[in-house]
């Protein structure tokens, strides 16, 4: 980690005071380079890694879920009022995804040993299963945690491998203190 240094390509596009970092896993070719105006430390590569999540976001309003795109709106007005019905429905969903997983339901709408689908898609899986065999909707959720009790996992093994690296590395850096 560089932290302090300046950065620019010219006079005029010059960025002073910023913090690089660089990592990478071990057995993994994929680097992560982050330039940020805060200082860099392994906390900043957590929270970079947060913002993938906002990518399966992007994914379920276009080919994954809503399909947005395939609309053809090119009014700003209907597009808004798109966007807004598909903020409510990601809502709905979302809520009735966290009631599925909270009431214990999950594994019948999301075949994974651990949660591997999001909320909205859990919630989409269990509307169209109620409305095909007759189940019923589940009362509304409360939203009262930004904790996440049920965490998705891409798989058993691969989350058992990060959780090593991270104490491992953690307890390295102990050590050297």
């Amino acid at each position: 980690m560089i932290h302090n240094v300046k950065v620019h390509k010219t006079e005029s596009k010059r960025l002073t005071d910023v913090h690089i970092a660089a990592a990478w896993e071990s057995g993994s070719r994929e680097y992560w380079y982050i330039l940020s105006t805060e200082p860099t430390t392994l906390q900043t590569f957590w929270e970079y890694g947060l913002r993938f999540d906002i990518e399966e976001n992007f994914l379920d309003d276009k080919s994954n879920g809503f399909d947005l795109e395939s609309s053809r709106l090119r009014s700003a007005p209907a597009i808004s009022r798109l966007c807004f019905v598909i903020a409510l429905t990601t809502l709905f969903l979302t809520a009735q995804g966290l009631a599925v997983a909270d009431s214990g339901y999950r594994r019948l709408v999301d075949p994974h040993w651990f949660r591997g689908l999001s909320y909205l898609k859990i919630g989409w899986n269990w509307i169209h299963t109620a409305i095909t065999k007759n189940w019923a909707f589940l009362p509304f959720y409360s939203f009262t945690s930004y904790l996440d009790s049920h965490p998705a996992i891409a798989s058993r093994r691969k989350h058992l491998q990060k959780l090593f690296r991270i104490e491992f590395y953690a307890s390295t850096l102990d050590y050297a203190s």
